[in-house]
Order: structure tokens, then C-alpha cells, then sequence
């Protein structure tokens, strides 16, 4: 069985993923750690804070981002994973589209690949997932948000996207979606994925969540970036009253807290 779906059925609730960026760029500045100490201390106090994962980005996918070179990305990225792995078992996930990186990550002791692509930048990201045995995130992006119903359109890419990964022989429970919430979409669209997201969940695969301080949140609540905790907190509690399996946060300690508040007031059933 995929280790995001080992996890998930062990803990019996939703899996908090820490967000580590080895990034000087990242939309928020708080996650940011440039060197391999600082990420380090960063990466053992989510742990202590509740974190089952720590997914670790080398490239800011921001809007209007710039592209890093594979070698730079690597040279960012790989010190990291290599001083946590040092330090800890917790597993590792690398927010990456290149192959190449994906590579060196899993080398240097990663156990998941986050891809936002979902394959389609760099096409040997499949066959790296099949012969390391890893399992692969992969998450719904577009350019623009233009869509006639971006609910179905989403499952529909995801699917078929997962078809891909299957054909190539890549097991189905290594596998775990995410509609990619402010990849190519505006607010409504955001908004509209989560209300429906039960039909997501109910594809059969782990569903992961990303909408930790993001720009929708701070579109309904007016809160600029620093100030947008209690918006996520929101998202993030319908998000496992609807089937989530994996919520990727910036905030371990919080998150966490609110999820096991969450089970401990009782069931939490999926309801559309």
C-alpha cells in the first residue's frame, strides 16, 4: 500500500503536511528557510507541532513566478532533505515538476513526489515514480481561469492524469490528488471545488489540500497574507468534514489542533 494511505488508515484522520520552502520567494515569507540549518530546526519543530509530513519546495510557484534550473533547484533542495533525513524518519514529500529532481530528492532520502504538473512538464517524472516505488501528488494547474463547470473539468484532468500514471504500472494506492486550489482559478472557482469536494473524495483516491493562506481566503475575508490563519482554519475544517485526507498548511500546530478537536467532538461524515 502507497505510504500516504498507510498513514491516513493508521492515524484514522486527516495527515497535517508541513510546507518548508528552500525558496527566496515564496508567497509567504514566514515559510521560507535558505539555508539547510534553518530548515532543519524549522522542519523538527513541525514535527513536534503535529506535522505526519514535510513537503519541501526549491521552486516558488507563485503567480507570476520565475522558473529555476534543475541544478539550481537540486543545489537548494537536497542539503535539506538530507539534513532532516539525518535527524528524523519523518516522511518527505519534494514539491517538484522536474525529473531530474525528483531524482536527487529520492536519493537523498524523500518518499513522495508532489508534482504540480501532474506529469506533464517533464514526462520522466513517471517512470522515476515507478522504478523508486514513491508515491506521486498529482494536482489540477492552468494558465487561466476560464472554465464552462470547473468542478467536473478538474476531476476529469485528474482522472485522466491518473489513467497515465496507471497505464505506466504505477500503483493506484501510491497515488493522491489535489484540484489545486489558485492554480488557474479565481475565487468562485476556489470556492466551488471545496463546496463539491466530496465527488473529488469520492474517486477512490486520497485527497490533499492546499489552501493554506491563500489569495481566495484573503479575498473573502479582506485579511492580507500574515492574517489569513482563521480563513485557512475554515477551509481546512469543511475541507475534512468532506472526505480530505491530506491538508498541506503552513501552520502545523494549529491545524492539527483543529483536526483533532474536530474528532474528538465526535464521527465526521462526509455531507454534500
Amino acid at each position: 500500500m502507497g505510504l500516504i494511505r498507510t498513514l491516513y488508515e493508521k492515524k484514522k484522520m486527516p495527515l497535517v503536511m508541513g510546507i518548508l520552502n528552500v525558496t527566496p520567494d515564496s508567497f509567504y515569507a514566514k515559510s521560507r528557510k535558505e539555508s539547510p540549518f534553518s530548515a532543519l530546526e524549522a522542519a523538527l519543530e513541525m514535527e513536534r507541532s503535529g506535522a505526519d509530513i514535510i513537503d519541501i519546495g526549491a521552486e516558488s510557484t507563485r503567480p507570476g513566478f520565475t522558473t529555476v534550473s534543475p541544478e539550481e533547484e537540486i543545489r537548494r533542495i537536497v542539503p535539506v532533505i538530507s539534513q532532516i533525513r539525518a535527524h528524523t524518519s519523518i516522511p518527505i514529500s519534494v514539491d517538484t515538476r522536474k525529473g531530474a529532481v525528483a531524482k536527487a530528492a529520492l536519493d537523498a532520502g524523500a518518499d513522495i513526489i508532489n508534482d504540480i504538473s501532474a506529469g506533464t512538464y517533464d514526462f520522466s517524472i513517471i517512470e522515476i515514480v515507478k522504478n523508486y516505488k514513491c508515491d506521486i501528488i498529482l494536482m489540477h494547474s492552468q494558465e487561466n481561469p476560464l472554465y464552462s463547470d470547473v468542478v467536473q473539468e478538474v476531476k476529469d484532468y485528474l482522472v485522466s492524469r491518473t489513467q497515465v500514471f496507471k497505464n505506466a504500472g504505477i500503483l493506484q494506492d501510491r497515488i493522491t490528488l489535489d484540484p489545486g486550489l489558485g492554480f488557474g482559478k479565481d475565487t468562485e472557482h476556489n470556492l466551488e471545488l471545496m463546496r463539491q469536494m466530496g465527488q473529488l473524495a469520492a474517486l477512490g483516491y486520497p485527497v490533499l489540500i492546499g489552501c493554506s493562506r491563500k489569495r481566495f481566503v484573503g479575498a473573502v475575508t479582506g485579511a492580507d497574507v500574515d492574517d489569513r490563519l482563521a480563513g485557512t482554519l475554515a477551509v481546512n475544517a469543511f475541507a475534512v468534514a468532506h472526505g480530505a485526507a491530506v491538508l498541506r498548511v503552513h501552520d502545523v500546530k494549529e491545524t492539527s489542533d483543529m483536526v483533532k478537536m474536530l474528532f474528538a467532538l465526535g464521527d465526521i461524515s462526509v455531507r454534500r
